[in-house]
This record gives structure tokens, sequence and C-alpha cells, in this order.
């Protein structure tokens, strides 16, 4: 058995990316052209995994670049069609957009069914989903996703963004096994 795995990380867009894949015709967002070089290479894997280096806000206020990012939904829309099929949702960046953020980027990756891991809208939602498991050609895989900070943003306390930690990541590999 055998899968072609795809690796990507830091998936985020400078205020000068924002700028340029603006279309005033139809006031929306188009990222495609950033991605028509690595789009065969995502598209040929069997399993496309990404770091998302940003959040999704919802909210066009809220997009911007360094140093707290927020992107439109056509990223993760473009990120679709590329062919990504996991995001990695905690880094450094998960809570520049505050509880906003953290709730429309796990709403807009479910919605388009990218699968997701390392923020979460509520504890329960995490315990649920501590692991993701996904199984590709008769091979199980089982994805961990942590980060060491959040740059000093406090996450919202009935969010759940996972730092590392040692006893929490081999209590989860074990879980995972």
């Amino acid at each position: 058995k055998v899968v072609q795995f795809s690796a990507v990380g830091d998936i985020m867009v400078h205020s000068t990316q924002l700028a340029s894949a603006y279309d005033s015709k139809c006031k929306c967002y188009n990222f495609n052209p950033v991605f028509k070089n690595v789009k065969e290479y995502l598209t040929k894997a069997d399993i496309a995994f990404g770091n998302l280096e940003t959040t999704l806000p919802g909210d066009s206020k809220l997009f911007a670049g360094y140093p707290q990012f927020g992107a439109p939904d056509e990223l993760a829309d473009t990120l679709k069609d590329i062919g990504f099929d996991i995001l990695a949702t905690s880094n450094n960046h998960s809570v520049d957009t505050g509880r906003k953020g953290i709730d429309h980027t796990i709403d807009t990756l479910d919605k388009l069914g990218i699968k997701h891991l390392g923020t979460y809208k509520s504890q329960e939602e995490y315990e649920k989903n501590r692991v993701l498991l996904y199984e590709k050609n008769g091979i199980k895989f089982a994805f961990l996703s942590y980060t060491y900070s959040t740059n000093g943003i406090q996450i919202p306390k009935d969010k759940v963004v996972r730092l590392i930690d040692k006893a929490l990541i081999s209590e989860e590999i074990a879980r995972a096994k």
C-alpha cells in the first residue's frame, strides 16, 4: 500500500498578498493565481496537509497581514480547490482575530469539507476530536497539532488552542495508537 503525502507550512496572507488578491470588479478575493505553480502537486497527492497560519474571521474589518493575520473565506475556497484535505489551525496566529476568528475558521473549513485540527470552538468539541484519524488507500493516519504560543494573545475562555505540553502529547499519541 502506498500513499503520496504533501505537506505545506505557513499558509498565510500578508497585506501585499491580500491587496493583490482583491478584485474590485466583484469586490471579492481570488487567491488561485498564488497557488497555480503548486496546484498540480497538491491535487496529485493522496493526502495534502497544510498549516493554516491565519484565521478566517468572516469580517472584512479583520482582514490583515502581519502582525495579526486575518484572511477572507476565499482563501479556504482556493485551498479546497487546489486539493488540501487537512489543515492544522494551531499556531502562533490562531487567536489573531479572537473568538470570531476561531469559530468562523472552523465553520468555513467544515462547510468546505476540509478536515482540521488544533483549534476548537469548545472543550466538548476538543474532547471529541483530540486525535484526527484519517484513512487513505487502506492506511490509517493519526494527526496531532500543537503550538508553542499565541504571541501573547489570550485564548478566549471557552475556546481551545492546543499548546505544546509533553504530557498531553504523550497522552494523545497513546490515544492515537
